[in-house]
C-alpha cells in the first residue's frame, strides 16, 4: 500500500484544493481532538501509531508521483506525535523529500515543528499551524492532547523570524464554543508574522458530534438545532447552514484582511470569499531548490 497518495480521493463536492499528494508517518492521531473526523473511518483513531516499513514506502513511492505537484503532511494524523521524538520519521520524510527539491506543506498543530527548522528553512516548504481558539480553557477541552494555543503562536514566531511563510488554519468554528471572539484570535495570528489564514466551519458526522456535546453539554441543545434541524447534508457530512455559514466566515473575512492577510475558505461553497491563489496556502511554498534532472529524468 503507498504513504504518498492523492489528496482527497472522495472527491469532496466542495473541495477547492489545488492537485496535491498526502503523507504521513503515523495512523491515527494522539491529540484525540473531540471534533476530529478521522474517527469515521480509521480504526482506534486517536491511538497513534508508525507505520510499517514507512522511509522504505516513501522512497518507493516517490519513483510514481508527479514532482510538480506538492506534498501535503498530515491530512489524517499530526505529523508531531509524542513518539516522533523518538522515531523521527517526519523528520526523516522532510530530510529525502526537501533534500531532492520536492514541495511540502506542513499541517500541524504541534510547536515541536521547530525543531525540524534547520531543514524547513533550506527547503520548499511552508508551514500551515491549526488554531481554533486562544482560550486556553477551551482549548483543553476541545484538543485535550494538543500543545496549548500560545506555544503554537510562539512556534510560529520563530519559523517566520526565520523566513519560514506561514498559514493558520481556523478550523472548525464551531457555534457557541469558539466563534465569539474570532477577533483576538487574528490579532494574536497577525502578530507573530502569518501571511494567509483558511477558516472553516465544523462540519459534523453522528461520532464526532456525540464527543463535542459530551464535552460541552452546555451547548448540546443549540448544536442539535444549527445541525440536525436547520442544517444541510452536503457529503457525508452534516452542515450549517449556507446562511450561517456565510455570516461566520465573511465577518472573519472583514477581519483578516484588515491585518493585510490573504483568506480563505475550506469547503465551503464559498469562494467569492477567498482573496488567495490557493485556498490551502501551498502559494506561499517557497522555491528554494529545484529537483535535479538525475530525479526529474526518473520521472519521464
Amino acid at each position: 500500500m503507498p504513504v504518498i497518495i492523492p489528496f482527497d480521493p472522495w472527491k469532496g463536492p466542495l473541495c477547492t484544493c489545488p492537485p496535491k499528494y498526502s503523507l504521513s508517518a503515523y495512523t491515527g492521531c494522539s491529540h484525540a481532538c473531540r471534533y476530529c473526523y478521522i474517527s469515521s473511518y480509521i480504526p482506534r483513531a486517536f491511538q497513534c501509531r508508525a507505520k510499517k516499513d514507512f522511509i522504505y514506502r516513501l522512497r518507493r513511492d516517490l519513483r510514481r508521483i508527479d514532482p510538480k505537484l506538492h506534498i501535503s503532511i498530515a491530512n489524517s494524523s499530526d505529523p508531531y506525535p509524542p513518539q516522533e521524538d523518538r522515531l523521527e520519521l517526519t523528520r526523516q520524510a522532510l530530510q529525502i523529500l526537501l533534500g531532492e527539491g520536492f514541495k511540502v506543506q506542513l499541517i500541524t498543530k504541534s510547536n515541536i515543528v521547530v525543531r525540524d527548522l534547520d531543514i524547513i528553512k533550506r527547503g520548499n516548504c511552508s508551514v500551515s499551524m491549526s488554531i481554533t481558539t486562544l482560550n486556553d480553557h477551551v482549548a483543553r477541552r476541545l484538543e485535550p492532547n494538543a500543545p496549548l494555543p500560545n506555544e503554537r503562536l510562539k512556534a510560529i514566531k520563530k519559523l517566520t523570524d526565520e523566513g519560514i511563510p506561514c498559514s493558520v488554519r481556523v478550523d472548525p468554528i464551531i457555534p457557541g464554543i469558539n466563534d465569539e471572539k474570532l477577533e483576538g484570535l487574528v490579532k494574536g495570528i497577525a502578530n507573530v508574522g502569518v501571511n494567509h489564514i483558511v477558516a472553516s466551519t465544523y462540519k459534523t458526522k453522528t461520532d464526532n458530534f456525540r464527543r463535542v456535546v459530551d464535552t460541552f453539554p452546555e451547548h448540546k441543545e443549540r448544536l442539535t438545532e444549527y445541525y440536525w434541524v436547520k442544517g444541510e447534508r452536503i457529503g457525508r457530512a452534516q452542515y450549517l447552514s449556507k446562511n450561517v455559514r456565510n455570516e461566520i466566515l465573511s465577518h472573519l473575512k472583514e477581519v483578516v484582511e484588515s491585518y493585510g492577510i490573504t483568506y480563505a475558505t475550506c469547503r465551503e461553497g464559498l469562494t467569492k470569499l477567498h482573496s488567495a491563489k490557493t485556498c490551502d496556502g501551498s502559494h506561499l511554498i517557497p522555491n528554494r531548490m529545484s529537483l535535479p534532472k538525475k530525479t526529474l529524468a526518473s520521472f519521464r
